[in-house]
């Protein structure tokens, strides 16, 4: 066994999101190999402020009493108990940044998170666009600053069924019947970065009307979307499913054709990597995705879907339309790369190097 890691996490199951799933796999991936702490919040962001001060004098027991070498923090915002933890232990600690946590546009945020993570020991960034945020907002040397893509357990979502029998599981499940078309797929949280309005409203005429848009979650920008939908006539052919069960998500991973994603670029609100586009090509769903930000990394472009300049519509109808990938050849090569045995040797190699 490697030497004791702590791991600290303000995401972390049974709260749902892609957060959460990096915290969860990272450190039960980590565990089958090494002594591993964690110390977790699984509730909403308003138990942040005692969470951070119970996570410092709970880590500081943890390290003492069991003599850890090493501390993990699963983002950013967590720096600051990080540099504490540094200051007050012989523990190396080392953090993850995702995007958002270190290009969240306050001026105190900015002037106090990038100013503790640069004093942390090292650094992995989900992507190589989340990398370059963090070198221009710190003065982390790039030899100090790594990038490690997100995981995905390879089997965790694939459901190997006849699309025959995955449409009757779906109609059964939503009342919606699906049969005989071709299956767009957006799974996200409905925000303006995500670009749902933008494909629906240019992207979504332009298609046969074999195409159907199924979007699977909730957000602010839902009401623009309904707008949207409306202003075009779309309502046959464009469904707003809102959050969805686990078994409805993975149901649409297995039966649509293509998964979109395409993001548009707004200030500030980046999008580090984009764990939904690896779960789908997991199942073996090629995608469609904007060539900004993370989406580059977590697409392997002409092997497990396509990369198209924002907001061209000419390339998206092109490449939904002529889309060839085999769904077996993408699901190999997503676990090959992006599975999580894969990625946590990875950390690993990272952490304990320090």
């Amino acid at each position: 066994m490697r030497p004791g890691i702590l791991f600290i996490t303000r995401n972390y199951p049974p709260k749902v999101g892609g957060l959460e799933k990096y915290s969860f796999n990272l450190i039960e991936t980590f565990a089958t190999h090494t002594t591993t702490h964690k110390t977790t919040l699984s509730k909403s962001k308003k138990h942040l402020l005692w969470f951070l001060p119970y996570s410092l004098f709970k880590a500081l027991f943890i390290i003492r009493k069991f003599s850890v070498s090493h501390v993990h923090l699963c983002d950013g915002l967590l720096a600051p108990v990080g540099l504490i933890l540094k200051r007050l232990t012989r523990a190396k600690v080392t953090a993850t940044i995702h995007g958002l946590d270190i290009t969240y546009g306050n001026l105190l945020y900015q002037k106090v998170i990038p100013w503790c993570i640069e004093r942390l020991d090292r650094i992995v960034c989900v992507s190589r666009s989340t990398r370059d945020e963090v070198l221009k907002r710190t003065r982390i040397s790039p030899g100090n600053c790594a990038v490690i893509p997100n995981g995905v357990n390879p089997d965790a979502m694939f459901l190997p069924q006849s699309k025959r029998a995955l449409n009757r599981r779906f109609t059964v499940l939503t009342k919606l019947s699906l049969s005989n078309r071709k299956i767009l797929f957006t799974l996200g949280h409905l925000v303006r970065r995500k670009g749902v309005a933008w494909f629906v409203a240019h992207v979504m005429p332009g298609l046969p009307d074999e195409y159907v848009y199924v979007i699977a979650g909730e957000g602010p920008e839902r009401r623009s979307i309904e707008k949207v939908i409306a202003c075009h006539h779309l309502e046959k052919r464009v469904f707003l499913l809102g959050e969805v069960t686990n078994e409805i998500r993975n149901i649409l991973y297995n039966l649509a054709d293509i998964f979109v994603m395409p993001n548009i670029t707004v200030p500030n609100d980046v999008e580090g990597f984009g764990i939904v586009i690896i779960e789908a090509g997991s199942c073996g769903l090629p995608v469609v995705a904007t060539n900004i930000q993370g989406l580059k990394d977590a697409v392997i472009d002409g092997k497990t879907g396509f990369l198209i300049q924002e907001r061209n519509v000419a390339g998206f109808i092109e490449r939904i339309q002529s889309m060839e990938l085999k769904k077996g050849e993408v699901r190999s090569i997503v676990g090959e790369i992006f599975g999580w045995p894969e990625i946590s040797s990875q950390y690993r190699d990272i952490i304990f190097s320090v």
